[in-house]
Formats: structure tokens, sequence, C-alpha cells
């Protein structure tokens, strides 16, 4: 059975590339790095925005600033950009309108700072019935480590393998599969169906329509 839909957030449910890029391309300048194009984001994020600048500076070498200035730099500029540029992917709202009509209950799992990712849910997901909400919190490992995925089924009193677990990055296929539950990859958000096939996703959705089909066809 299917008794609980968990969700990542960026790249899955909101189109974040734009606000994420510019925010980092923003501190990178003002530091003195190369900036990267938009695009080149996708394979940036994913797995914390600590990933996300050692990513973005790997191979410049800049002695005097490190990781940890430009994350400190990026916090700040994100959470006054966040939103701006941010938005739904197509069919998006209608499958969480879908899901909640079928009385599943739904949680979002972000590495997104759980500050900033209750920020983003309230702005644009406020609508819907999401039973837990979480990004990157302290005591808990981010994605791909499996225990918030576990602590979140508790919490909603599922069994971990009738929770199905939706995202586009391999820290989320492999989440899933370490929690026992369900992975599905989806074809719009960050990574690609070869990188997303390899991390173990046992379904891959170019809509989210899909998605929907699947969970009233299981």
């Amino acid at each position: 059975n299917i008794s609980a839909v968990i969700f990542d957030l960026d790249g899955t449910l909101l189109d974040t590339l734009y606000d994420i890029a510019v925010s980092m391309n923003t501190v990178l300048e003002r530091n003195g790095f190369a900036t990267h194009p938009i695009e080149k984001y996708r394979i940036f994020i994913g797995q914390g925005i600590a990933k996300l600048a050692k990513r973005a500076i790997a191979h410049q070498n800049k002695s005097s600033v490190t990781v940890e200035d430009i994350v400190q730099e990026l916090y700040i500029e994100y959470e006054q950009r966040m939103g701006d540029s941010t938005k739904f992917y197509d069919g998006i709202p209608q499958l969480l309108d879908d899901i909640t009509s079928h009385n599943l209950p739904m949680a979002i799992l972000s590495n997104k700072r759980d500050f900033l990712t209750q920020k983003l849910v309230a702005e644009f997901l406020g609508k819907w019935p999401f039973k837990f909400i979480s990004g990157a919190r302290q005591g808990f490992a981010k994605k791909p480590d499996p225990t918030l995925a576990i602590h979140i089924a508790e919490k909603l009193g599922i069994p971990n393998e009738e929770c199905i677990f939706i995202g586009d990055t391999p820290a989320d296929m492999q989440t899933a599969l370490k929690a026992g539950m369900f992975p599905i990859g989806v074809l719009w958000g960050f990574r690609n169906k070869k990188i997303l096939s390899e991390a173990g996703a046992k379904l891959l959705c170019e809509s989210p329509r899909e998605i929907y089909n699947f969970i009233i066809d299981y």
C-alpha cells in the first residue's frame, strides 16, 4: 500500500534554480571568484548549501576566503532573494490537490536549512495540509542519511515501506532506499534520467500526472 508521500522541495515541488544561482553568483563575484552559468547550478545543487559552495568555488584558489565564509554570505544573500523568481513546476499544484483529496498524508524533507525551508513552504505551499515539514536540523544528518526520513514516517505513524519518497537528486533516491521507502525520481528537476536511475530510482516520472497515476493505480 501507499500510505504516505514524502517530497523533496527544491527541484521537485519548486523551481528555485534561478534564485539560488543568482545568490551564489553574487557572493562569488563579491569575493573575487568566477561566476557560473545559471544552468551549471543544476549539478551543484543537492546535499545542502555547504556542498553547493564547495562545488561553486572548486579549483579556484582564494586562500583568504574559506568555504564557511562563502556559506554564511550565501545564507544572507539567499534569504533576501528567496522566492523572488521561485515558482511551481507545471502540474504540482494539481498533484498536491489530488493527493490531498485522497487523504494521503504528505511531508516535505529538504537539505535546505530548516528556517529557510519553513519560510519557503509557508510562502508557496501553505494551502496544502503537510503533516511534517523539515529542512536540515541540528542533531540530524542531511540526506542521503535516512534518519530524518525514518523520523517522519514514525511521526506519521506509517511503516517505512508504505511511504513513497519523491525527489530529483541521487541524495533523495539513496535516502529512500536506505529508509526502506519507494524512491521516485522526477525528471523536471536538477538531475537527469541516467543519474537518477543509477542512484536507485524505481520509477522515473516526466510529469506530476505520472506520479498521481502511479499512486491511484498502485
